[in-house]
């Protein structure tokens, strides 16, 4: 009688560690899908920052949808004495 019980104590604890490893495999199956989605989200993220700050891409929406343009005055250049930016700066 003694040994029956001694063997049908050895069989649940396999029965449960069975269970239990086939717990702990689907929930790294779960966090290996969501990494594999996340990676996914992250990639196409990425492609569509490169294609966001392309600069044909912002030269377009500036000049279609803001109304902006480049100018054709030549810019002036301004000199001032560093005693007078000094003064400016202060």
């Amino acid at each position: 009688m003694v040994m029956l019980f001694i063997t049908a104590g050895i069989i649940i604890f396999f029965v449960n560690n069975i269970i239990a490893v086939n717990a702990i495999v689907t929930d790294s199956n779960n966090v290996r899908t969501e990494i594999n989605k996340t990676v996914t989200s992250n990639n196409n993220l990425q492609t569509e920052i490169e294609r966001l700050t392309n600069f044909d891409n912002i030269r377009s929406t500036a000049v279609d949808k803001l109304g902006l343009q480049y100018s054709n005055i030549k810019p002036k250049k301004i000199t001032i004495e560093r005693s007078r930016l000094e003064e400016i700066t202060q």
